[in-house]
């Protein structure tokens, strides 16, 4: 009994050391930073966005956004578009 959890021992030991150097040998790719997009700036060509806590919309070109306000406990989350569209000039909704 003895012999038999040691060559268990022996052999487990062996399979780790096997499996640590073959994982040396992977590639791992640099991490690359997320796009850091602010929710009142909005994401270009977008003209409706959210973080889960902060609506907003883009009027005219050129115009500010217009964004509500945030809750009190809210936790944003990434900004993401909820419409895509560009915004219209007045002069083209005439």
């Amino acid at each position: 009994m003895r012999l038999s959890d040691l060559t268990i021992a022996i052999a487990t030991a062996a399979f780790l050391a096997a499996g640590t150097s073959f994982a040396a040998d992977l590639e791992i790719r640099p991490r690359v930073a997320p796009e850091d997009t602010s929710v009142h700036k909005g994401p270009p060509n977008c003209s409706r966005w959210t973080d889960e806590c902060v609506n907003c919309s883009r009027g005219a070109e050129g115009e500010a956004p217009v964004c509500s306000n945030i809750g009190f406990a809210c936790q944003p989350k990434l900004v993401r578009c909820l419409d895509r569209r560009a915004p219209q000039d007045e002069s083209q909704e005439k």
